[in-house]
């Protein structure tokens, strides 16, 4: 019997796309993907959400869990055949420095994709999302920004440290050769989908002609109403009523229906964005040379 080993890992970073990759590459026939979208079991991150850790259901569907147990993270690609590249897609992978060194630990081999996006625009995405769906209450960015940091994965307002690539990306290219690192630009390849996914099965060594389904938006940013509501409900002790009660199987549908605005837009001012590009701007030097990508140019940045 093969030792179980995990053959590829999309490592972020968070709102570069991952979970368009999610679904992209899950329907690839040679690629097994569990039917959880963030396994965070390599990151050691943590959450508010008790039921982040609660264990799996086979028969369901998760966006994100914090899978901590070893036994249970290799139960989860128990259905992949042999002939399946097994893949594991957490953007927190790309949070701290020592996750890929777990991974490495756990697969040397393991083949490695890092999406990245303009530092700037990834940080403002990621607040507001939060502040979209009630996690970040700060009325502006401006004031996100100066708030006392709270580290908790897919909550917190680690919007800048976040977006400081460089060490985060070095950790990687210290431990794995360069040539099984696929490092892709998330304003190139949303642009041109069916390129950047030929590449990236190129790179995974399978079939580069499967045709993907890649028109469909994923995790597009919302609003949400009530927040007043919606959070109290978010309360752990709140949650254990609901599911007591039999209510978890129609959660989603009545999230939607009592809180779901839908796509929202909320501008950057362009005084904040210059005034991030200059504190982004030693980083993004660094991590040019690093990958070897000019991303100056194409983000952008003055030199």
């Amino acid at each position: 019997m093969r030792p179980f080993k995990v053959d590829f890992f999309v490592v972020g970073a968070a709102r570069c796309g991952t979970t368009s990759l999610y679904n992209y590459l899950n329907q690839h026939p040679e690629i097994f993907l569990p039917n959880i979208k963030e396994l965070n079991h390599f990151s050691g991150v943590e959450s508010k959400e008790h039921t982040d850790y609660k264990r799996p259901k086979n028969d369901q569907e998760y966006h994100t869990k914090i899978i901590k147990s070893p036994e249970i993270y290799r139960e989860l690609f128990n259905k992949a055949n042999q002939q399946q590249l097994k893949g594991d897609i957490s953007p927190s992978y790309l949070s701290n420095r020592t996750t890929a060194q777990r991974i490495f630990e756990h697969n040397p081999e393991a083949k490695i994709i890092i999406s990245l996006r303009n530092p700037v625009h990834r940080a403002f995405s990621h607040y507001a999302m939060n502040f979209g769906v009630g996690y970040d209450r700060h009325e502006s960015f401006e004031e996100a920004l100066k708030a006392k940091r709270e580290h908790i994965w897919g909550g917190g307002n680690s919007y800048l440290e976040l977006s400081s690539y460089y060490e985060l990306v070095k950790s990687y290219y210290d431990l794995f050769d360069k040539k099984n690192i696929h490092l892709i630009i998330f304003e190139d390849w949303i642009k041109s989908k069916e390129k950047a996914l030929k590449e990236i099965f190129e790179f995974l060594s399978i079939d580069s002609n499967i045709e993907i389904d890649h028109k469909t938006k994923h995790n597009v940013k919302v609003a949400y109403k009530n927040l007043k509501v919606l959070n109290f409900l978010r309360n752990k002790h709140i949650k254990r009523v609901i599911g007591f009660f039999g209510f978890n199987k129609t959660k989603d549908k009545i999230k939607s229906t009592l809180f779901k605005k839908g796509e929202f837009t909320i501008e950057l001012s362009s005084d904040t964005e210059k005034e991030l590009m200059e504190h982004f701007s030693s980083d993004i030097k660094n991590l040019e040379q690093l990958i070897e990508i000019p991303l100056i140019e194409k983000w952008k940045f003055e030199e």
